[in-house]
């Protein structure tokens, strides 16, 4: 495995024969990462594999997880089904960290396998901690996991039989309460399990959709932001009514948001009605030019101030030490705003503790990046030798090449040279073609 210079070792996320990835890996243990590449090169891919993780920790079923627009637990692109890579029947999903982790002293892996040939199901799931195995299961006939404890022989018969519907990891109280008494007395991993699970559950999927964020929202003191923002008014509401803290965040979103309008404004504020609908704008410095309350509410602002509203109180929002993740996070935001984007996501996440991952295609937002920040940079891309898409460290290209983009990543990606480069053909066939033209001019 890549070391890492990490504090706390790397966390690392790896997928294999899953959708178009036959072998990937990726570190999100930064505070800050960022997924580059074009469209098709699997960007998506691997943030489903992440958060197909992360429900399967949470324990969410398998007949809940859905194609995208059946309303599941977890949607993802095509459902189950269709995750294996072409031509396979089976996926693997693992997570591991490094030794000196917040896990444990001695690393942690976790693997789960599904197989889709006769309905989707768990074929094999297992939990190691250092050299200790805390959790090692097969499918065992249709539907049914066979657990393995230590110190139990490795034998068919020996094995406990459980529902295979969901993840054993959800479930491990259950599971130590099915093992041997010697087994249960003197298992101490029990409060690093719990920590493993707390970590691949907090993750927050944002896919902002400004459409949905232009009408009014019942207010509640306990809002929590929808996935698409659809409710941004009311957790915006919820936060100016909330504690102390929560006024506090509210008071960052809109110091950082009033940079971004080209229209002036005061602060956050909002219009309710008698029936506790409330929607969320900005108290315009143009009075004149908005209603009589000088509200220029969410319904009149564009779609970029919308999503860069939205991910600001995504920031605020998730609990502390939380891994979000935003797609294509700064779509409709004006180039000039990047620097001041990239400045509010890597405060956040080093002030919370935060995982932050967002993919882009935006030059202006990769040119804004400093050279100590590439690597944490991902680059999604084909390889046409296997026909499958990789994911490699921005750092593991040459020296050379890394210090020639300083400053011009975004020009660099937009005009295909970063491909380039990472094609693991690209050298032989520059070598071919400089060899074809020396030889004509023999």
């Amino acid at each position: 495995m890549r070391k890492c210079d990490n504090s706390d070792g790397p966390a690392m996320h790896y997928l294999r024969d899953f959708k178009n990835f036959e072998s990937a890996e990726v570190d999100l243990s930064a505070p800050l990462t960022i997924l580059l590449g074009r469209n098709g090169s699997g960007k998506t891919n691997l943030i489903e594999g992440v958060e197909l993780m992360a429900a399967l920790a949470r324990g969410v079923p398998l007949h809940e997880i859905s194609e995208t627009g059946r309303r599941g637990a977890l949607e993802v692109r095509g459902g189950l089904p269709s995750c294996p890579r072409f031509g396979t029947s089976r996926f693997a999903l693992r997570f591991e960290t490094g030794r000196q982790s917040e896990y444990a002293a001695r690393g942690v892996t976790y693997e789960i396998e599904i197989d889709v040939t006769e309905g989707v199901r768990i074929q094999a799931e297992r939990l190691s901690i250092g050299d200790r195995t805390l959790i090692d299961a097969e499918r065992m006939g249709s539907g049914c996991l066979g657990i393995r404890y230590e110190d139990c022989p490795d034998e068919p018969e020996a094995r406990r039989k459980v529902s295979g519907e969901s993840s054993v990891l959800s479930r491990y109280e259950e599971v130590l309460s099915y093992a041997p008494a010697p087994f249960r007395a003197t298992d101490s991993a029990r409060t690093t399990v719990d920590e493993l699970r707390s970590h691949l559950r907090r993750s927050y999927l944002f896919d902002p959709v400004p459409m949905s964020m232009r009408n009014y929202e019942r207010s509640n003191p306990h809002t929590q932001l929808a996935r698409s923002g659809s409710n941004l008014s009311a957790a915006l509401f919820a936060l100016s009514k909330g504690t102390r803290a929560e006024k506090a965040a509210l008071g960052r979103i809109a110091e950082t948001i009033r940079q971004i309008p080209d229209e002036p404004f005061e602060g956050i504020a909002f219009a309710e009605t008698s029936l506790g609908d409330v929607m969320a704008g900005f108290e315009s410095e143009r009075k004149s030019k908005v209603d009589h309350n000088g509200l220029v509410e969410a319904r009149l602002l564009s779609d970029g101030t919308l999503r860069m509203l939205t991910i600001l109180t995504a920031l605020e929002m998730v609990p502390d030490r939380s891994r979000i993740i935003i797609e294509e996070f700064d779509t409709g935001l004006h180039p000039s705003r990047a620097p001041l984007l990239l400045a509010a996501l890597t405060e956040s996440a080093e002030r919370r503790g935060s995982n932050v991952v967002v993919s882009t295609h935006n030059p202006a937002f990769m040119n804004a990046l400093e050279e100590s920040q590439f690597r944490n940079v991902w680059v999604c891309h084909r390889d046409e030798s296997s026909d499958t898409s990789r994911v490699t460290r921005l750092t593991d290209l040459d020296d050379v090449v890394l210090m020639s983009i300083a400053g011009e990543l975004g020009s660099f990606a937009a005009e295909g040279r970063l491909e380039k480069q990472l094609d693991s053909g690209y050298e032989k066939r520059r070598e071919r073609e400089m060899q074809q033209w020396l030889d004509s001019l023999s």
